[in-house]
């Protein structure tokens, strides 16, 4: 039996909503910074773009500034708006695939993940706790249960910031 393994990046729709209020001055994190560049496309529901990303992570505890380089992965993915009802609301959240240059999918290890090609950015936008799945699947994991893997990034997507 082929186990799935299902990993997923949160963004908080908190952050968004201050973005359209002010205009905001991101520079550091202590959370690592996850930087996408769709080099002019839009991003489409089905089928995914190709795009540039890179994430900034220098470790747990240790400031991440967007001029660091991109120490944890530099390279292609392929990205398309994920799910259905949710696409209504504001924030967005993506399916991310990476690629090799040359398009095909490639296992990685991302901010001390298991490897694996496929990739969430997930924003749970209708809980305005922004903590219900992060924190359901961090407790089921430290229980010895199977849960999502998780990890709490910043998101710069061509050039502005979306949240956290």
């Amino acid at each position: 039996m082929k186990r799935i393994v299902t990993t997923c990046l949160f963004l908080s729709h908190t952050s968004l909503l201050s973005v359209r209020a002010q205009t905001v001055n991101f520079t550091s994190s202590n959370l690592p910074i996850v930087v996408i560049n769709t080099n002019g496309q839009q991003i489409p529901d089905d089928p995914k773009i190709t795009a540039d990303m890179g994430i900034i992570f220098n470790g747990v505890g240790v400031r991440n500034n967007l001029t660091d380089p991109y120490n944890n992965y530099n390279g292609k993915i392929g990205i398309e708006i994920r799910g259905h009802s949710s696409q209504m609301f504001p924030m967005k959240a993506y399916s991310v695939e990476l690629h090799y240059s040359s398009g095909n999918s490639v296992d990685k290890s991302i901010l001390r993940m298991p490897k694996e090609s496929d990739w969430v950015l997930y924003t749970p936008y209708t809980d305005k706790t922004t903590m219900r799945n992060f924190l359901a699947y961090t407790l089921s994991q430290q229980l010895g249960h199977w849960a999502a893997h998780c990890q709490v990034v910043e998101v710069i997507l061509n050039g502005n910031y979306v949240g956290v």
